[in-house]
């Protein structure tokens, strides 16, 4: 199925005037992910964003949810999608090295990936097993513009900070998988992995009062250490689930 809006998805690729990467922003994730935008204004109003947000709140099945993803997605330029990647790079500097260089393929699979991935869809290249959506969507849904009316209430733009909410929606509700790709290391030696069709998170019951997380809407179960079974030293690896109790306030989303 092509739809409408894939014209411009091939328009993004190649923007006549592309942005430089803005300046660092406070050290949440989200804002790491969504940094302010520069001069050229913004792609999105929070009128609008509402209006995505309930039509992904009416979406019953996975095309459906798609259309209305591809839709809001295609606002965006690939270049606001790297100034978040330059941004998430600066932000994470001082992190241990080792830490950082498996950390940050992930979180490039995080974003790059999944946008390539809908536009693929998008284009009819990659397969869609359609099917109705996950029924907590139209609580994912609400939650998106409230985060989004928060950060307006901040004084901030809720653009790029919607776009990490759209291309989340893909990945967990769309193609069924966490929203934190398998592989992505957490502090403590822990990482989200796959057994079967079914995925696991060390910090997928820990979000807390962490607000507008993406966790309690994610695929992903919690990692209760049943991979002990399987693998030595696994005992001591969840031991360490502990390690990461107070690194969870930053890595939420």
């Amino acid at each position: 199925m092509r739809l409408r809006f894939l014209d411009r998805f091939f328009h993004l690729s190649s923007p006549e005037n592309p942005r430089q990467a803005p300046a660092p922003g406070p050290a949440m994730w989200e804002e790491v992910l969504a940094p302010a935008r520069g001069e050229s204004g913004t792609a999105l109003s929070l009128e609008d964003v509402e209006e995505i947000c309930a039509e992904m709140k009416d979406a019953e099945t996975k095309r459906a949810l798609l259309a209305v993803v591809g839709r809001g997605v295609s606002t965006f330029q690939v270049t606001d999608l790297r100034a978040m990647m330059e941004n998430f790079r600066r932000k994470t500097e001082d992190l241990e090295p080792g830490y950082r260089r498996r950390l940050l393929p992930k979180v490039e699979e995080q974003v790059m990936g999944t946008y390539h991935d809908l536009v693929l869809t998008c284009q009819g290249k990659k397969d869609l097993d359609d099917g109705p959506v996950d029924a907590s969507l139209p609580a994912y849904a609400e939650m998106v513009a409230a985060a989004c009316r928060a950060r307006v209430a901040a004084g901030k733009e809720p653009d790029l900070l919607f776009l990490k909410y759209l291309l989340a929606a893909y990945t967990m509700y769309v193609r069924g998988r966490p929203a934190h790709p398998v592989g992505t290391p957490f502090p403590g030696g822990l990482e989200v992995y796959a057994e079967g069709e079914a995925y696991y998170c060390p910090v997928r019951e820990k979000e807390g009062d962490v607000p507008f997380s993406l966790c309690p809407y994610c695929p992903a179960r919690q990692d209760t250490g049943a991979r002990a079974l399987h693998r030595e030293g696994e005992v001591e690896r969840i031991g360490k689930l502990g390690v990461i109790e107070e690194s969870r306030r930053n890595y939420h989303g």
